[in-house]
């Protein structure tokens, strides 16, 4: 076919060379990787936080007074209601089978059980032999029956424990949440390094 003088022939010219720098790559991992690692890191302090807030009247009572003396006189002891308290005998004295306590003239006996005697803290001289519930609050005296030897009443410092463990799985939780903010940091400070590279 006859080409005029308007027709083109041949490979059309090359266009004009692209203008401006290209594109950096994208950082990765992407700035959402730390969405997941900062929710459990919250999730941890929340809870332990809230282990202490919930507990810290138990921790109070925990701390009262170690108290000793002869269960058939009577033993002071400064109780705190809904609280439990550990007794202990000599070491090869008889356990008791009755125990009540009086304050104010008011008086009751005491319900003996087992409750919490893992956590039970050794005394030189003495063993571990009964849990009670304190019925009231304030100084009463605690007579016990069946015991021909010394007796040692404390707070029940199971709730140390528990705040123990709680802190334990907060760390559990909360060590890989930080390890993997850390870690998620790192890769895109040098990812936004080689971008910056490629970009010059």
């Amino acid at each position: 076919m006859w080409a005029g003088p308007n027709t083109p022939t041949g490979p059309a010219p090359p266009g004009p060379p692209p203008s401006g720098r290209p594109h950096p790559p994208p950082v990765r991992p992407r700035a959402g990787w730390y969405a997941l690692p900062a929710v459990l890191l919250l999730a941890a302090s929340a809870g332990f936080l809230g282990v202490l807030a919930c507990t810290w009247e138990d921790v109070e009572a925990a701390d009262g007074p170690v108290v000793s003396g002869d269960p058939r006189i009577g033993v002071t002891v400064r109780l705190a209601e809904g609280r439990t308290y550990f007794v202990y005998v000599r070491e090869h004295a008889s356990s008791p089978y009755r125990c009540a306590v009086a304050l104010a003239g008011a008086s009751g006996p005491l319900r003996l059980t087992r409750e919490n005697s893992w956590s039970a803290a050794g005394h030189p001289g003495y063993r571990y032999t009964a849990t009670f519930k304190a019925p009231l609050t304030g100084p009463a005296r605690l007579t016990c029956r069946g015991e021909g030897g010394g007796l040692l009443v404390t707070p029940d410092g199971t709730v140390r424990t528990y705040r123990g463990l709680a802190f334990l799985g907060a760390v559990g939780v909360a060590g890989p949440a930080v390890l993997a903010i850390a870690v998620i940091a790192v890769t895109r400070r040098r990812s936004a390094g080689r971008a910056r590279a490629a970009a010059g």
